[in-house]
């Protein structure tokens, strides 16, 4: 008799276990998750940036054909986005808080201040960690060709899979 592996119904049975988690470690781990998957991507961006030009500059800077971005996303069920300052007047599928965020990200910026990561949340199911993509990068000027320079990641994580991955204290 052939044993079943047992493991991927165990953890799809453990995902369906009723936990109990608090605003704030939500938001622990909205950060937690946010801070790795923003820090993993900006190394991924610059390694594909560097000596990439024409198509496959525009398709880095569309975040397509990235691996490790499909895989993140995937593992995570997350929707992640590249932004700079020419969405804020553009990109009609930005969220009302994510372009609120994008506008402050724009004027600290043109005040040479420097920026820092940022969690909003949408209703009561999405969260959206925002974080800066560092100017030495070269992705705001690479990809958005404006004289700001800046660029944004905008992570947008489901609540739900933000408490399924959180690990239950023991």
């Amino acid at each position: 008799m052939e044993r079943l592996d047992t493991t991927e119904v165990k953890e799809e049975m453990e995902g369906h276990k009723i936990k109990k988690v608090s605003p704030a470690q939500i938001m622990e781990q909205v950060e937690v998750l946010g801070s790795r998957i923003s820090t993993d991507l900006s190394g991924e961006l610059e390694k594909q940036l560097k000596g990439a030009s024409g198509a496959r500059l525009e398709e880095i800077c569309q975040l397509k054909n990235i691996p490790l971005l499909d895989s993140v996303a995937k593992r995570y069920n997350l929707k992640v986005r590249l932004l700079g300052q020419p969405d804020i007047g553009s990109n009609k599928t930005l969220y009302a808080k994510e372009k609120e965020v994008l506008e402050a990200y724009a004027d600290i910026a043109a005040q040479k201040q420097t920026l820092s990561s940022n969690i909003q949340s949408i209703g009561d199911s999405l969260y959206i960690y925002t974080a800066p993509v560092a100017a030495e990068k070269g992705a705001g000027k690479l990809c958005f060709s404006d004289n700001s320079g800046f660029a944004v990641w905008s992570i947008i994580l489901r609540k739900a899979d933000i408490i399924k991955s959180i690990k239950p204290k023991k």
